[in-house]
């Protein structure tokens, strides 16, 4: 069986196309694709689907979809689990992150059709479609990247003129534009290129081009042979930001920042520079050990802010997500992450992995619950960022199941 969402919905079996209903049905069935592998609720579902909009009685009307989609594909495709349903096989999306994974990039795009889920909405989905249109943006970026280090610059070059033009405060689609010019024997445009990134990053968030891209400038300025520059890597977050966990009483700070050279904004993450401070108590988010063990790698742990924490970053991703780095005198850049990508309770949180585009346990969203305040949830799991044992230093940041309680509600303190 087929089952494809990047592009319109599209579910065959032996090559004979399967219809599987009306858009909200396929909405119901795009939600449980993107989810493949987990069972998701009712009450999830009814807020995928609809959002703030249900029907009367969303259950009875899910209940329906769900009978007729399994009529279609099978009980062995849509089974029933002690949470809700889950999607059983693999889809496009599933195969496209496999493959994003292993480097195969031109492969992983080649599954694409069009547009993902293609004439549905929902907020839910219009969120998850960002997230994939990102991911597609990341892909083709490092597929261009392969094609510059093997000299293939002019099979990419249309590509990267309309990439930088989607995209113009990407500052490595334009460094590789710039490159990609320069080796055509086109080095004007290629300063063109620099000039009019240079004033949109003034113009729309007030910085200057990153160093890299400002050397690349120059070489190309300096250079007699356009093929003889290297492309440097081009992605470097900036500008420190600083979260707070707030609980019934005081709870602990995680501190996280912002990358204004991102391709996107979040709509939801706090921007601007924050001070790691409770409003009362004297506790952060930062590096710690496992307590019984005293061994193995670091985990994000509570901790007395005067020991001063990891300075952190938030870097947007697409859509309402992100990546958290952290920023450590010692040990230098690393991801937030959720300890082997699992996606089980109790899972800690490491904040030194190496920030991978492909790693959805690397990325994170922001929900608002209230003035300033948000829930933390990787991407990869249904989980929420919770504290253990709030006020005790050294206990764990972990993943926990999202019940709304206040040791999972992150607030911010403007420096």
């Amino acid at each position: 069986m087929r089952l494809g969402f990047l592009g319109d919905v599209v579910v065959s079996r032996d090559g004979q196309e399967l219809k599987v209903g009306h858009a909200r049905q396929q909405c119901v069935l795009a939600v449980l694709a993107v989810e493949a592998g987990r069972p998701v609720s009712l009450d999830q579902l009814t807020e995928r689907v609809w959002g703030d909009d249900p029907p009367a009685k969303p259950r009875d009307a899910l209940h329906g979809y769900l009978y007729r989609l399994r009529q279609v594909l099978g009980d062995d495709v849509i089974v029933r689990k002690a949470g809700g349903y889950a999607l059983v096989g693999e889809t496009d999306l599933h195969r496209f992150s496999q493959l994003i994974s292993a480097g195969r990039y031109e492969d992983a795009l080649a599954l694409w059709r069009g547009e993902p889920f293609a004439g549905l909405q929902s907020p839910w989905l219009d969120s998850a479609r960002d997230r994939l249109l990102q991911e597609k943006h990341v892909a083709e970026t490092e597929r261009a990247e392969v094609a510059l280090r093997e000299g293939r610059h002019g099979e990419v070059l249309a590509g990267l003129i309309a990439r930088a033009a989607d995209h113009p405060l990407d500052e490595r689609v334009a460094g590789q534009l710039m490159l990609a010019l320069h080796r055509s024997g086109r080095p004007a445009e290629a300063l063109e290129t620099f000039e009019r990134v240079r004033r949109t990053l003034s113009e729309e968030l007030g910085t200057d081009p990153s160093a890299v891209l400002r050397d690349l400038h120059h070489r190309i300025l300096t250079e007699a042979e356009p093929s003889g520059i290297e492309l440097p890597a081009l992605r470097r977050p900036r500008n420190a930001v600083v979260l707070a966990v707030a609980g019934v009483a005081v709870v602990a700070l995680i501190a996280v920042l912002v990358n204004q050279g991102g391709p996107t904004q979040p709509s939801s993450a706090p921007t601007g520079k924050y001070a790691a401070r409770l409003k009362a108590g004297d506790l952060c988010v930062t590096e710690g050990r496992d307590r019984q063990t005293h061994d193995g790698p670091p985990i994000a742990v509570q901790g007395a802010c005067s020991d001063a924490p990891p300075k952190t970053l938030i870097e947007p991703v697409g859509g309402d997500n992100d990546r958290i780095w952290w920023d450590h005198p010692q040990n230098g850049l690393g991801c937030l992450s959720a300890m082997g990508g699992t996606a089980q309770e109790g899972a800690r949180l490491e904040p030194w992995d190496k920030c991978r585009d492909d790693m959805t346990f690397q990325q994170f969203r922001f929900e608002r619950v209230g003035q300033d305040r948000y829930r933390l949830r990787p991407l990869h799991t249904d989980l929420c960022v919770g504290v253990q044992e709030p006020l005790a230093p050294g206990a764990e940041v972990v993943l926990e199941q999202c019940t709304g309680g206040a040791d999972q509600e992150f607030t911010v303190e403007r420096l």
